[in-house]
């Protein structure tokens, strides 16, 4: 696992803006890296406007399953993508799911969402080259594990939700797939650095002035995520405040250490608690102990989930 750098090789800043000079050669506006990031990848950073409408809808308890089947069957790919899941080996349906009312009536408002975020997103882990695909595909994987860790750890944590807990974990990586996107030849670089055993962040900001969370955090605000998931995403930054948002940061960044190590080959017993920083502790409200029956309880249910039928 990628250790945190150190308090004294941070940067102050996720990002640098870039001064560019008129045609007199005096400054100009500066440049946001990140807004520049967000405005050329167009529509790679929207997230899918049926995505949002369904999440939204599933959101209201009040929903009814025809409202909620009106609303997907606007996207024949989306709708095709649902009933996928919905008859996957994991869901062990007893009859075969024909229909999106019969997906909803089935799921329930809960899984609803949750596959709707998650196929919405699949599709912007899609690489165009053989390079990319292998990195993005990792990505993705690591994505969709810390999501269903940070999932079954939040049964256990009483002040985070598990639906919000899982969005997190399944977008905290997705700012990497814009900036490759945005020029792959560039996130090589990245990459060749980060496989030499540099933290991502660090060789991201080298590179592209910004980092995949500064990205990600652009992207979650784009589509109107309410503050508490923007938070949420900001899983690298320490927080030593009591703001409540704290707990479904550390959360995401608890899931995102305890998958990098378990998929590295570690039982999750094994892990030591120095490579969990004070602050995640102290956000959760976990003691030691209490964060080893967490992490184990996420490992497992991680080990557990089969392959997605996207």
């Amino acid at each position: 696992m990628t250790p945190d750098p150190s308090p004294n090789s941070r940067l102050p800043d996720r990002t640098r803006l870039d001064v560019v000079t008129n045609e007199a050669g005096a400054p100009a506006i500066p440049v946001d890296p990140v807004e520049k990031i967000l405005s050329r990848a167009g529509e790679l950073s929207v997230l899918p406007q049926v995505v949002c409408q369904v999440t939204e809808a599933a959101s209201n308890n009040e929903t009814s399953a025809k409202t909620l089947e009106s609303t997907i069957q606007v996207d024949p790919g989306f709708s095709a993508k649902l009933i996928a899941q919905a008859n996957s080996a994991y869901f062990s349906l007893p009859n075969k799911v024909t229909s999106i009312r019969e997906a909803v009536l089935f799921l329930g408002l809960d899984e609803i969402r949750r596959i709707a975020m998650t196929v919405g997103v699949f599709d912007m882990f899609v690489g165009k080259t053989d390079e990319e695909s292998l990195r993005r595909r990792a990505w993705w994987r690591h994505s969709l594990d810390t999501a269903v860790f940070c999932r079954a750890a939040a049964e256990s944590i009483p002040m985070v939700g598990e639906a919000e807990a899982y969005t997190c974990g399944l977008l905290h990586w997705i700012g990497k797939t814009v900036l490759d996107r945005f020029d792959p030849a560039l996130y090589s670089k990245v990459q060749k650095v980060v496989d030499q055993g540099a933290p991502d962040v660090l060789a991201e900001r080298a590179v592209f002035q910004c980092d995949h969370i500064a990205v990600a955090l652009g992207a979650a605000t784009r589509w109107g995520f309410p503050e508490l998931l923007v938070a949420g995403l900001d899983y690298f930054t320490p927080a030593h405040d009591h703001n409540p948002q704290n707990s479904l940061r550390a959360c995401t960044a608890l899931g995102t250490r305890i998958v990098r190590f378990v998929r590295s080959g570690h039982p999750a017993e094994d892990i030591g608690m120095e490579l969990i920083p004070g602050w995640i502790l102290d956000s959760l409200g976990l003691s030691e102990n209490m964060v080893k029956t967490v992490i184990c309880t996420g490992a497992a249910a991680v080990d557990s989930t089969p392959g997605h039928a996207l």
